[in-house]
């Protein structure tokens, strides 16, 4: 927790704190990740940190996300139109897939992150053009490629 603390702010540790055990896990593999590489960036890392904050608003269970990715590899063009509206009844895991990248950037913002790591927290599963080159777009590749990796 230093490591991460020494990162974060209190606010943003606040936020970081309302993640699972698992899902602290998963963020602080991400953030490693970027270190390991070289890649030391305190926006990027920050985001890192708090990419998936999200999905605090509304916890996902195991078979939930398990959900999510059997029906991406069988309708993967379907689990897009599954995932407007309301976080409730059976497209509630659809919706939190889709939309935690924009809750997570709004409460990074109401935390007071820095605006390049709200845009990092919201562009997080955005699909990018190759030709897609400004420093923001480079740091977002970088957070996606530590974020497949774990």
């Amino acid at each position: 927790m230093a490591e991460i603390t020494a990162v974060l702010t209190p606010p943003e540790a606040a936020l970081f704190s309302r993640f699972s055990l698992s899902d602290q896990q998963h963020s602080y593999a991400v953030f490693r990740t970027l270190q390991l590489a070289g890649h030391t960036q305190p926006e990027l890392q920050t985001a890192a940190l708090l990419h998936d904050v999200g999905k605090t608003r509304a916890p996902l269970s195991v078979w939930e996300r398990s959900l999510i990715v059997l029906a991406q590899k069988v309708a993967p063009g379907k689990t897009a139109v599954w995932g407007q509206g309301a976080a409730q009844g059976w497209r509630r895991p659809f919706v939190v897939k889709a939309q935690h990248p924009d809750w997570g950037a709004e409460m990074a913002q109401e935390a007071g992150s820095q605006p390049l790591v709200v845009a990092l927290i919201r562009r997080h599963q955005d699909k990018l053009l190759a030709t897609a080159v400004s420093s923001e777009d480079n740091l977002l590749r970088l957070l996606q490629w530590a974020d497949d990796q774990n």
